[in-house]
């Protein structure tokens, strides 16, 4: 993750991530053996006992969910929003000269544009511009003809597409930085939720099970 250049952030958290794993892995692996060498107490509601199961799997499948997008979006975010941040700016026009479409066997298509911003070539990312992925090339020849202006900001201090942004309003910096605090918000609250479902749902499921003494007794 050094070597290519991920955020320190990031990095501490992967490694947060792991240390709690290695620590809890050989408690975890204790709890299973002991509970294989317990026998089982019948199930008195087995339907519900299934129901609940699958509930369980649900919301540990959509807390898994929450927390590999949510920290996606957010480090993305919180990236862009650093790189744009104190960077000098001003408005100008981009205007079309030819578009570009290619695919990935990874991810979704790449789409862009070369054209001319105040009399310099000039890349950009078509994507916050279009809002929607185009079917094919043809597609986005039919959506950004040659010669569309489009309103921009230009960063002259950035390098590649990263100096020609959509303008939506709002700076990039600001945008980006939105985006940030919304995912880590959405996602912490999405976090909680889930995880006090799951909670619920096997304490619930826990009652399914027949008390000691009456197992005992039908022995």
């Amino acid at each position: 993750m050094l070597v290519f250049g991920f955020p320190r952030i990031m990095i501490a958290i992967f490694g947060a991530l792991i240390l709690i794993g290695t620590v809890l892995s050989p408690w975890l692996k204790a709890r299973s053996v002991a509970r294989t060498s317990i026998p089982q107490r019948p199930v008195t509601r087995p339907m519900l006992f299934r129901i609940l199961g699958l509930g369980i799997a649900l919301c540990s499948f959509f807390f898994v969910a929450i927390l590999l997008f949510g920290f996606v979006i957010f480090m993305n975010a919180w990236s862009r929003w650093h790189q744009y941040d104190g960077a000098s700016y001003h408005r100008s026009v981009f205007q079309v000269t030819r578009v570009y479409y290619q695919t990935h066997s990874r991810g979704g298509p790449d789409v862009f544009a070369s054209g001319t911003v105040e009399g310099k070539r000039e890349w950009m990312n078509l994507q916050p511009y279009l809002h929607t992925v185009p079917q094919d090339e043809l597609d986005l020849d039919w959506r950004v003809p040659v010669g569309t202006s489009i309103p921009v900001y230009v960063f002259p201090d950035l390098q590649g597409r990263s100096r020609v942004q959509v303008f939506n309003g709002v700076p990039p910096a600001e945008a980006n930085h939105r985006t940030a605090i919304a995912a880590l918000n959405y996602g912490l609250g999405g976090l909680a939720l889930a995880g006090g479902l799951i909670v619920v749902l096997v304490r619930l499921r826990r009652a399914c099970y027949q008390e000691p003494e009456a197992a005992f007794a039908t022995t």
